[in-house]
């Protein structure tokens, strides 16, 4: 193949800048491969099609066969790598429109560069469609950091009713170093050089892939890879000089305990099939899938199937069923083990066209419900999702994912902005939790800067604010002003984790009436001038039994325990009251005021029907006592709006 040299330009990127543009030390580089490589497949999907199918393989190749088709390079790669077997990954796909477009800038209209130009010769050209993965251009960078900067990109299409193949290489290195084998234009490097076919319309020394089918062929061979044939569309992306034990390296620290070291960090072909599920477990077989095309995933070849995944990754996906609004089926963890699951909606106020941000599916798990029992000894969900031996010291935090249309698993919280001051379970518990963005939700008032007719869509607003790695979710401003939606989502499934899984513990016999009549005091009594003082009996020889004879303050005591049914609260209680008119009405508590019922359901606070109402109230007997005589009497009382209000009648 014929050489293309990037010359220095203004402003142009080197090789070395290239290298460093995406500086995640959080994911390892396997990880952010299969994250980037299978979601432009998933992003290339035929519109009917069902799956895009997606073949992640590793294997050797004879050095010598590959090198002698790189022009200008082939005698630095001979000495690198002399006559030796070496190691390359590629990813092949199918069911996708392959790498259309375009071959040359002469031919691009309206600024449509096409996905050919865009993978292969250019840099941060992002993804335009809506819901797509990228939205930086920049990922692909990841390609040329997992061997010696080389890649090679092989394509079927289908335009204008006619098939044709095309294969072009790339090479990105560190211009700066000794190694650097691509040859100095007019004294300098630039590090960035392409390999095709001489174009010969340009007047330039530029290249364009080749399409000759029998070239192509060739350069396959070398890896053991055959053609698209028939009506096959795809693209593979084969990555050559790959160093295998440095990659694994990257994946489980080396003064880690051998012992604690999950299996699959020993072999790469392993690891990759496990880093396939840890990011797309929700799209892997999922035909409840709504946005397209689910993920049909191979490791070099072999099928993957729901039952071979790790129990935890089975739960994601069954998890995000839920939260789509699915049924699992008979075959699921969680029905087959009676997991007791929730979804919430996760509503937020005044800045979407729905109220409902997203959906939330959550569940506490045990260790024999996710696998870590005899004979299958699965890992822990922290090694499964970080690789690393994780100790909670007798608590384990919780673990909250969250997604958006795409359906990759965006990041694995246990200790950040989704799960700070959520409840920590037993030893042997696991609270796992996953958020799934109401992507065709749009934000009031706000356009879409793309499409001025129509409101931005919240997946594009949570899509925009991505970083290039797409590993976190961020706020940004708009027109100036920040909506807060990612923070708030955030506040709001922190809030639903709290309330399910805080467990409080109490004495039965002593502390539950106690707490028992605080709490109800607090809702159902004025907000002054009631409760007793905790002093002590005056005097120093008791007169006891007197009871509340001589009590200046209101009071209320629980009497025995509180009886529960299906749909209501039983509960027995005196009042001692020095008002002759009262009112009692239900509050709900929270950390910054009590709001009652009116103030509950209006827009300007909640805006939903208050969660507890005053179904009956039964008054026994009324005593009032004067000059130490009891007397009894009636009285009237009206139930409005959740308020009692009443008086004695004398």
């Amino acid at each position: 193949m014929k050489i293309e040299i990037a010359e220095h330009g203004r402003m142009t990127e080197s090789g070395s800048s290239l290298l460093r543009l995406i500086q995640n030390q959080s994911i390892p580089l396997l990880d952010l491969f299969v994250r980037e490589a299978v979601q432009n497949a998933l992003d290339a999907a035929l519109p009917r099609s069902k799956s895009v199918d997606v073949d992640i393989r590793v294997g050797e190749f004879k050095s010598a066969s590959l090198n002698k088709h790189f022009e200008k390079i082939e005698r630095a790669l001979n000495q690198r790598f002399p006559q030796q077997t070496c190691k390359y990954i590629l990813i092949r796909d199918t069911n996708t429109h392959g790498l259309e477009g375009p071959v040359r800038y002469s031919e691009v209209k309206n600024n449509n560069f096409g996905n050919l130009l865009k993978l292969v010769y250019e840099i941060c050209k992002p993804q335009q469609n809506q819901g797509a993965g990228g939205s930086w251009g920049l990922g692909k960078t990841i390609y040329f950091r997992m061997g010696i900067g080389l890649v090679i990109y092989y394509s079927r299409i289908k335009q204008n009713g006619v098939y044709s193949s095309r294969l072009a290489a790339c090479l990105v290195e560190n211009e700066t170093k000794k190694t650097a084998m691509i040859p100095m234009t007019r004294g300098v490097r630039r590090g960035i050089a392409w390999w095709g076919k001489e174009d010969e319309t340009s007047t330039e020394k530029a290249t364009v892939p080749i399409d000759n089918e029998e070239e192509i062929e060739m350069i396959l061979s070398v890896f053991g890879v055959k053609r698209y044939t028939g009506a096959e569309t795809g693209t593979t992306v084969i990555i050559p000089y790959i160093d295998e034990k440095k990659l694994l390296n990257e994946v489980y620290a080396k003064n880690e305990s051998e012992t604690d070291k999950p299996y699959w960090v020993k072999s790469l072909s392993e690891y990759l099939k496990i880093a396939v599920q840890r990011w797309y477990a929700p799209r892997i077989n999922n035909g409840h899938y709504r946005y397209g095309a689910y993920l049909s995933a191979s490791i070099n070849g072999s099928r993957m199937n729901v039952s071979d995944m790790l129990s935890l990754f089975r739960i994601v996906r069954e998890l995000y069923i839920l939260a789509t609004g699915c049924k699992l089926d008979s075959e699921s963890l969680i029905e087959s083990r009676n997991v007791e699951y929730t979804v919430d909606d996760i509503n937020l106020r005044g800045v979407l066209t729905d109220t409902t941000s997203g959906y939330l599916a959550h569940a506490k798990f045990n260790n024999s419900q996710l696998n870590m029992v005899a004979p299958d000894n699965d890992k822990t969900p922290f090694q499964q999702i970080t690789n690393i031996y994780v100790s909670m010291e007798g608590e384990n935090s919780p673990i909250i994912m969250y997604t958006r249309k795409i359906g990759m698993i965006v990041g694995y919280d246990v200790d950040g902005q989704w799960t700070h001051r959520m409840p920590k379970s037993k030893e042997n518990e696991y609270i796992i939790g996953l958020f799934v963005a109401n992507s065709e939700n749009t934000l009031k008032n706000i356009k879409d800067p793309g499409n001025p007719d129509f409101n931005l869509s919240l997946e594009e607003y949570i899509r925009q604010g991505e970083r290039a790695d797409h590993a976190s979710w961020s706020d940004r401003n708009i027109d100036g002003n920040n909506p807060r939606i990612i923070t708030n989502i955030q506040k709001n499934v922190i809030k639903r984790i709290k309330a399910k899984y805080i467990e409080t513990t109490s004495d039965n016999t002593v502390k539950t009436p106690s707490g028992l009549s605080t709490a109800l005091a607090t809702l159902l009594l004025p907000s002054q001038d009631f409760g007793r003082k905790p002093t002590g009996p005056k005097g120093g020889g008791g007169g006891g039994g007197q009871g509340h004879k001589n009590r200046t303050s209101s009071y209320l005591k629980i009497i025995g325990q509180p009886k529960y049914f299906r749909d209501y609260l039983e509960l027995s209680f005196e009042m001692f009251l020095k008002k002759q008119e009262y009112v009692i009405a239900l509050q709900v508590v929270t950390e910054f005021k009590n709001i009652e019922a009116n103030d509950w359901e209006s827009e300007v606070a909640i805006g939903k029907v208050f969660p507890i109402g005053i179904k009956e109230l039964n008054v026994t007997g009324i005593q009032i006592t004067e000059n130490n005589i009891k007397k009894k009497y009636s009285c009237s009382f009206k139930i409005n709006e959740n308020r009692i209000k009443g008086s004695i009648e004398f």
